[in-house]
């Protein structure tokens, strides 16, 4: 009687602590996906305040900078261009100029691109913007070619120039597209009128100048 009451007692003690450690396990597993949930909730990216930083100093297109009290090129971009801005000096017809971007990026050809500029030039021995130009995306960077700078537009190109100080679009060309999604084809020069055309060839000529043309490298202000 003895020994079955011994034999009982250590069978209770044994499920007793087959249930124990069963409880713990779950309460470990438990604990384990709870500590794991956590550390993704930590982990989850939040905005990134860098991002935000770069993207506040784009500055504002088209670029109106005060210039006041600027003697030279080197004074502007010494004393009034911020950090992310960008510079080149280049002539554009027969003419020494200052472009300044709003940013500059890596075009994956040795240059720092641009897409957008304002130009300076000397008048009456001073600094003066004369205008602004931009293209449509990165895609098409500013470039020169033969003392003309070449624009991406819309499904086209732009090529300007500056004769006496002022900036002069000398032609551009486009292509737009009817209800049907046909061609049309279309030209302009300075002091005329737009014209339309039946053949890409004005198209594909200007475009083509472009393709040949160098793309600008702009120094970028740290």
């Amino acid at each position: 009687m003895k020994k079955l009451l011994v034999c009982f007692l250590c069978g209770l003690l044994l499920v007793g602590c087959g249930q124990s450690n069963t409880d713990n396990t779950s309460e470990l597993e438990n604990s384990e996906e709870t500590n794991q949930v956590q550390e993704s909730v930590e982990s989850e990216p939040e905005e990134s305040e860098e991002t935000t930083e770069v993207e506040s100093e784009i500055a504002e297109y088209p670029l109106n900078l005060d210039i006041s009290g600027c003697d030279t090129f080197t004074q502007i971009v010494d004393t009034v261009l911020e950090p992310g801005m960008g510079y080149t000096n280049e002539t554009i017809g027969d003419t020494d100029a200052l472009l300044v971007c709003t940013f500059a990026y890596d075009n994956m050809d040795g240059n720092m691109a641009a897409i957008d500029s304002a130009i300076y030039v000397y008048n009456d021995g001073v600094p003066e913007c004369i205008g602004n130009v931009s293209s449509i995306g990165t895609a098409y960077p500013l470039a020169v070619k033969d003392g003309y700078l070449y624009v991406g537009i819309y499904h086209g190109t732009a090529k300007y120039t500056i004769e006496d100080n002022e900036l002069i679009e000398v032609e551009s060309s486009w292509i737009e597209y009817d209800d049907e999604g046909n061609e049309e084809f279309y030209y302009h020069e300075v002091a005329g009128e737009e014209t339309k055309s039946e053949s890409s060839d004005i198209v594909d000529s200007i475009q083509n100048e472009y393709d040949e043309a160098t793309i600008l490298n702009f120094d970028v202000i740290q």
